[in-house]
C-alpha cells in the first residue's frame, strides 16, 4: 500500500454500486495511471496494468481505495507482477500515488497487487 504506514487494519467497507461518483473515481484513477505508464515509458514492458476501486478505508474520511495490478507475461498462462523499483521506478509510483490522492477525491489509499500467476489470475475478480 502506497503512503504513510497503516496503523490499524480496515474496518470500513463502503457500500458501492455502479453510480456516478465510483465510476468518475475509478476513469480519473484509471487515467492518471495511463499518464503515468506514458511519461515512465512503461506502456510496451507491462502486459497488462488494471485499475480497479474496491469498497475499503484505510483511513477515517475516505470512503474508497485504488487498486493497481502491474503484471508482466508473454503469453497470460504465466506471469509476474511488476516490482516498484525495479520494473516500476519509485519517482512514478511516487507521482502517481500523490495524482490520484489530490485529483480523485473520496480515496483513502492506493494499492499495488504484487501477486504472481499463478495462484492468481491476470485480473482481479
Amino acid at each position: 500500500v502506497l503512503g504513510p504506514a497503516i496503523k490499524e487494519p480496515p474496518r470500513t467497507v463502503t457500500p458501492t454500486t455502479l453510480t456516478k461518483e465510483p465510476l468518475e473515481q475509478l476513469r480519473k484513477a484509471d487515467h492518471i495511471v495511463t499518464q503515468i505508464l506514458t511519461k515512465y515509458n512503461l506502456l510496451r514492458s507491462l502486459a497488462q496494468v488494471p485499475v480497479v476501486l474496491f469498497p475499503v478505508a484505510f483511513d477515517g474520511g475516505a470512503q474508497r481505495s485504488i487498486g493497481i495490478r502491474a503484471f508482466i507475461t508473454r503469453d497470460f498462462m504465466t506471469g509476474k507482477p511488476a516490482l516498484p523499483g525495479h520494473d516500476l521506478p519509485l519517482d512514478g509510483l511516487k507521482e502517481l500515488h500523490d495524482r490520484i490522492m489530490a485529483e480523485v477525491s473520496g480515496i483513502s489509499r492506493i494499492a499495488l497487487d504484487i501477486t504472481s500467476k499463478p495462484p492468481a489470475t491476470t485480473e482481479w475478480e
